[in-house]
């Protein structure tokens, strides 16, 4: 009896106290570059991963060599567990409002390009991605020093026009010197004794 018991109580907690194993899912991330712009990613907990998965071939796409027109680049990288690439997407959205994209499983080819059958919704969709990654990046980069204005300078003193230091001494010390020279001049001719003319007639 004892053993049966052991053996009903082992079973349950096999299957229901023991965790389960756990599931290794799909890709878990997904890098997005605007070709010669930016690069944003989506985590599989975004909202807008299921939608941009949704919007793109489920196999490796078959059709042109290239797509048509000119437009916006975009290269998608798809992860697993965010270390290893599993898929790769290039997608154009063309001028004229159609988008196309080529999926490869391969790192070592590519595939065709076929139309988009939804090309607003992704357009819009990597769009945003690229937007909230270029002001995320702009609200990390460091404000703007203010730039200083020099301090303005002094009133001039305005006594300092009426100064007589340096080249100003120049004109007033000259003739200062000559009415000194003069004044002495005068002064010395009239020290000296008068002289008086004596006739030497009888």
């Amino acid at each position: 009896m004892r053993r049966v018991l052991a053996t009903v109580v082992l079973v349950l907690s096999a299957t229901v106290g023991l965790p389960a194993t756990a599931h290794a899912g799909g890709p878990t991330s997904v890098l997005i570059t605007h070709v010669g712009a930016s690069a944003g990613a989506l985590y599989y907990t975004d909202e807008e991963y299921d939608d941009l998965f949704a919007l793109l071939p489920d196999v490796e796409t078959r059709g042109k060599a290239e797509p048509p027109g000119g437009g916006i680049d975009y290269n998608l990288t798809w992860m697993i567990h965010d270390v290893a690439a599993w898929r790769w997407d290039r997608v154009r959205v063309s001028r004229d409002g159609t988008a196309w994209v080529s999926t490869s499983f391969s790192n070592d080819s590519t595939g065709g390009w076929q139309q988009v059958e939804a090309p607003a919704k992704l357009a819009e969709l990597l769009a945003a991605v690229q937007g909230r990654t270029l002001a995320h990046e702009a609200s990390l980069a460091p404000a703007a020093e203010p730039v200083s204005t020099p301090p303005a300078a002094p009133p001039a003193d305005d006594t300092a026009r009426f100064s007589l230091t340096g080249w100003r001494w120049v004109v007033p010390g000259g003739l200062l010197g000559l009415l000194v020279g003069a004044v002495a001049a005068r002064r010395r001719r009239d020290d000296e004794p008068r002289r008086v003319l004596i006739s030497s007639e009888a």
